[in-house]
């Protein structure tokens, strides 16, 4: 391991054990039984979620969580995260990197097949990243620093960069770095992976997929596993379940009623007002995720109004901050009114750009739209009512701008229709979504320019390469300062605030870990 990465993680463990405190440690601990000689084998999960994935399992294709979630439990990494948000082994046996953070050197697990049954070798990697750095906004970061990537033989794989790029395994570890034959990453490009090709080497493979109704992984029996102990994502992972059923549920309260009835294993994102009718229920446990999302609305800065800086700070000092995260998730428990981009549970922590959250200030906001040149336009504003949280943001929003004298039209489709169209900077002024409190800034899907809302910025860009080569921790907490402070002045989104969402589970779904991106290996079915 690298001293960078040693030095790095050392001071982010310091920072995490003085933030994180009893509250936060129980947040991450088991939910239900854990051990492996009390979890049974076979059955079929049930999973209520929001509604059709985006690109079903292709996380480098799209950014949406709900993808994501899916992907994760079929692919893998070179690297994964533990439950303290640290990069660790997943596909490799280990690695060196030079003190200067320029070359890095991975070996290779030996005896991984995919799902397929080709064996995992280092040309299958190369492809894989390679497509990463040319379709992913974190991929391309990473790519546009990068000299070389080769396979030197079958087990290894060498990277090469232009500049430092010590937090590579930071990146490396995201779910949308995944490995898939060399074949497949080929011949998909910058397309969507086809269902018939989804194959991983994780602990479930694609079966089947029903259009509204389910989408079924199944146990992949030639799975292999690393022998460490369980840590988060990282370590020991054993596919108990025969089969998991991912099904759309967009209305969430009969994603809670069909948990309380048995007809769901599993549902994920609640509503807060639920958490009471769930623990009324001895047979359902109610899942605190923290720390989870922080949520913002995205102006988009390629065309239209808010190419214009100071009408995107007029909407920002047009509401409350604290408030519209409570119009969106209702209870304070569930809620963290903060500034920063990153969780107080991460060494990444800033208190900069503090002074200008939360402190709405109406006659500034209408000086701003006069300077700003606003003349009435309709401000189209894309949102989703399979997320509540964000059609309740956005309408609560949505009268303040109205107040101050903006026309707000709320254009509203289901989640993956959104997500189609903010790609497309002609379609909308303004879409809502979150992003994680527990990953490293460096890695946030919007320093990539082309990723929608397109900030483009030679600060932004000059701050993340700074990131990117830090070797000093203390170095880079100035950095994440100073790059805090630049989202508060350019305004590219307003940080409203951190939300721990909801989950359910009903009590047989033993060994199941509460972290933020969930999984399913390591979980069984029993009585």
């Amino acid at each position: 391991m690298s001293s960078y990465l040693e030095r790095a993680l050392s001071a982010k463990a310091d920072r995490r054990e003085f933030a994180l405190g009893a509250a936060g440690a129980l947040a991450l601990g088991a939910s239900g039984a854990g051990a492996q000689d009390e979890i049974s084998e076979g059955g079929n999960l049930q999973i209520a979620i929001i509604g059709e994935p985006p690109a079903v399992a292709d996380a480098v294709f799209t950014t949406a969580t709900i993808t994501n979630n899916i992907a994760q439990q079929m692919f893998e990494g070179l690297f994964t995260f533990d439950e303290s948000f640290n990069p660790q082994p997943m596909l490799i046996e280990d690695y060196d990197s030079s003190a200067d953070g320029l070359e890095f050197s991975f070996r290779l697990r030996s005896g991984i097949t995919f799902h397929n049954g080709d064996p995992l070798t280092s040309a299958d990697v190369v492809a894989s990243l390679n497509r990463w750095g040319e379709i992913n906004g974190r991929g391309r970061l990473i790519f546009d620093r990068m000299n070389s990537i080769e396979a030197p033989d079958e087990t290894t794989v060498r990277m090469v960069f232009d500049q430092p790029s010590g937090v590579l395994p930071s990146f490396l570890a995201r779910s949308e770095a995944m490995i898939t034959p060399a074949s497949v990453a080929e011949a998909a490009g910058a397309e969507q992976i086809p269902e018939d090709q989804l194959i991983g080497t994780g602990p479930f493979r694609f079966e089947e997929h029903a259009i509204d109704q389910y989408l079924r992984l199944a146990r992949f029996d030639d799975y292999v596993s690393r022998d460490e102990e369980s840590n988060g994502l990282a370590g020991r992972r054993t596919p108990y379940l025969d089969s998991i059923d991912f099904v759309p549920v967009p209305d969430e309260s009969v994603r809670a009623n069909g948990l309380i009835t048995g007809e769901y294993h599993f549902a994920d994102v609640l509503s807060a007002d639920l958490a009471e009718m769930l623990e009324l229920d001895p047979g359902v446990e109610s899942i605190n995720v923290q720390p989870y999302y922080w949520y913002s609305p995205h102006f988009n800065k390629a065309a239209g109004l808010f190419t214009n800086q100071a009408l995107r700070h007029a909407v920002q000092l047009c509401f409350s901050q604290s408030e519209s995260m409570l119009a969106g998730f209702g209870r304070e428990e569930f809620v963290r009114f903060d500034a920063s981009i990153c969780g107080e549970e991460t060494a990444w922590y800033s208190t900069a750009g503090s002074d200008a959250y939360d402190n709405p200030d109406l006659d500034q906001a209408r000086a701003l739209l006069e300077e700003g040149g606003y003349d009435g336009e309709t401000v189209r504003w894309i949102a989703t009512r399979e997320y509540p949280y964000n059609f309740l943001m956005a309408d609560y929003i949505r009268q303040q701008m109205e107040a101050i004298g903006m026309n707000v039209e709320l254009v509203v489709s289901d989640w993956a229709t959104l997500v189609q169209n903010r790609a497309d900077p002609d379609a909308y002024e303004i879409f809502l979504t979150g992003h994680s409190q527990y990953s490293h800034p460096a890695t946030q899907p919007f320093n990539d320019p082309t990723w929608p809302g397109f900030w483009e910025s030679e600060a932004k860009t000059d701050l993340v390469n700074a990131m990117i080569a830090e070797t000093d921790p203390d170095a880079l907490s100035t950095i994440i300062d100073d790059y805090t402070t630049l989202v508060w002045e350019e305004m590219p989104f307003v940080k409203c605030g951190d939300n721990f969402v909801l989950r359910g589970r009903r009590a047989e779904v033993v060994g199941y870990v509460n972290v933020p991106d969930f999984f399913f290996w390591n979980v069984g079915l029993n009585g």
